[in-house]
């Protein structure tokens, strides 16, 4: 009876170590599809559309203020999967865009430095349009248009740790640009457009900073 008791004590344990991994398994994938992915694009009045897709069972608020924009995610049983986009105006030079949730999990902040929306509209020098997308495996893949003449570059700033593109007066044809960048160790990534024209000298804008 004792070897019985022991057997049927042992069994109760191994289910209920099991139910719990299956549970925090199940609560860990919850918390990973929230925020599935985003992009950031810049419209050609000069303003800024951040769409992105989140997951079933989410819902979102959004908070707009001249210093911050908060992205609130939440969890709603009667919300579907879907992708939603917000427009934001660019003031004081910087968009600062950060996404929250109900547990406080670390989720991604942006800052992007740039020409105020009203100032300035849809003048981008050298470079026409950009957008970037962002992954769950910590991929952002950036694609962008540079005006007629305008040669290319990358490089990658040690000092800074930044990701610079370079924008010169040329002779190239090519208008399209794609590349995909990997965050840093803390999960940071900062990607610099580095303009400089004949009647100007080395202006960085725009400028995007992104982390965790």
């Amino acid at each position: 009876m004792k070897h019985l008791l022991l057997g049927i004590t042992a069994i109760t344990l191994m289910f209920a170590s099991c139910t719990t991994e299956e549970v925090m398994t199940d609560l860990d994938t919850s918390n990973d599809s929230m925020l599935e992915s985003f992009e950031i694009k810049r419209n050609s009045d000069g303003s800024y559309a951040l769409t992105h897709e989140i997951g079933e069972g989410v819902a979102v608020d959004y908070t707009d203020t001249k210093t911050q924009n908060e992205i609130y995610l939440y969890a709603d049983a009667g919300a579907k999967k879907t992708s939603a986009t917000h427009d934001y105006n660019v003031e004081n030079n910087t968009l600062n865009l950060v996404f929250m949730d109900e547990n406080n999990a670390g989720l991604p902040q942006i800052s992007i430095i740039d020409d105020n929306t009203i100032e300035k509209g849809g003048d981008l020098g050298l470079l026409n349009t950009y957008s970037l997308v962002f992954n769950q495996d910590g991929t952002a893949q950036l694609d962008f248009k540079v005006e007629n003449g305008v040669d290319v570059a990358f490089g990658y700033n040690d000092a800074e740790n930044t990701n610079d593109i370079y924008l010169t007066e040329g002779t190239s044809t090519q208008l399209d640009y794609s590349k995909t960048y990997n965050k840093e160790v803390d999960g940071s990534l900062r990607i610099d457009f580095v303009q400089e024209t004949n009647k100007s000298s080395e202006t960085k804008k725009p400028r995007v900073i992104i982390s965790d």
